[in-house]
């Protein structure tokens, strides 16, 4: 839990830096989590290697707003390693978080309000929703 925290750490420290350089106000004390400006590169990202899952969601969940369920099961042992050294959007993060969490196994349905994290195997089988077009 302590790389938890020091990841946010850096990571709120690194966001703060890249808003006021946009022009956006700090995060208030106890919401961490605020929209940031959609199409603009203000995202840094900076995982440590072999980043854990459960450290990877709730970087993300930080960037976006989005609220996941993880197993602990489904994310014990399970590491990545995302390079990105160039500011990216917060649809880019989003797109690269999905796509690190494919590298693993991993996929991510919506369940209510809420982002579920499954093995991509189990995909197959979860009440996941279909949107048909009846235009």
């Amino acid at each position: 839990m302590r790389s938890a925290t020091v990841l946010f750490a850096a990571w709120l420290a690194l966001v703060s830096t890249s808003a006021a350089a946009a022009g956006l106000a700090p995060p208030s004390p106890g919401n961490e989590c605020r929209k940031l400006p959609a199409g603009k590169r203000v995202v840094r990202l900076s995982l440590k290697p072999n980043t854990d899952v459960a450290d990877l969601v709730a970087w993300i969940s930080s960037v976006t707003c989005k609220q996941f369920l993880l197993p602990g099961a489904l994310a014990a042992g399970k590491t990545v390693t995302v390079v990105a050294p160039q500011l990216i959007t917060p649809d880019e993060a989003y797109r690269l978080f999905l796509d690190a969490l494919d590298s693993v196994g991993l996929a991510v349905y919506p369940s209510g309000r809420f982002l579920r994290v499954i093995e991509a195997g189990a995909a197959k089988t979860a009440p996941i929703p279909v949107i048909v077009d009846k235009g």
